[in-house]
């Protein structure tokens, strides 16, 4: 079987805040801030791939990332999450495919602290799949389940690395009923 995805990556408010003019620190709202690249699945030190580009973080957060007072509202169709892809072209003619989902987060308290940020802040915040095959509708659906089970207002019902560690061995099933036998398995 074919592997779903190379990597899983997180992009969005970094430990070191800086506005997309190179300003350090917090400025306030209606300022952007340049992106980052928080996490990623498998770790950066994995050799079985090659890393993630260093451009993703702003590829996938182009207008970089910008502070909010409330976090989703189903008033505000600007709070929704918003799902698109990306190909990105290496130097010699390959492709990378990333599936992405947009959203707003909590500011993280540490994060907060140091930078004076007003409490109950959030964030954009980016998840995203990484593949080197043209499946979006398969990444997708896939990112879109990620981001339901371990992202949602709803709080997170699983953790992210047991979504993970499936997928990346093996292309699953979308279906939401997969999933949940997949999680209930011990590894």
């Amino acid at each position: 079987m074919a592997r779903i995805f190379e990597y899983f990556v997180v992009c969005g408010l970094g430990p070191e805040i800086r506005t997309l003019d190179g300003d350090k620190g917090y400025h306030g709202t209606g300022i952007l801030y340049l992106p980052s690249l928080l996490d990623q699945y498998p770790p950066s030190d994995h050799t079985l791939y090659p890393p993630p580009p260093p451009q993703l973080p702003t590829c996938v957060l182009p207008a970089g990332v910008e502070f909010y007072s409330s976090g989703f509202n189903s008033n505000d169709p600007s709070s929704f999450p918003r799902s698109y892809p990306i190909v990105l072209t290496e130097g010699d003619g390959s492709k990378i495919y990333v599936s992405c989902i947009a959203f707003r987060d909590p500011v993280c308290e540490d994060i907060a602290e140091a930078y004076r940020i007003p409490a109950n802040s959030y964030a954009d915040k980016c998840i995203c799949i990484v593949s080197r095959g043209p499946s979006f509708q398969i990444l997708r659906e896939a990112l879109e389940e990620i981001f339901v089970l371990c992202f949602s207002a709803s709080g997170s019902r699983y953790e992210l690395i047991m979504l993970l560690l499936p997928m990346n061995l093996y292309i699953i099933s979308c279906n939401p009923t997969v999933v949940e036998k997949l999680l209930t398995k011990n590894y």
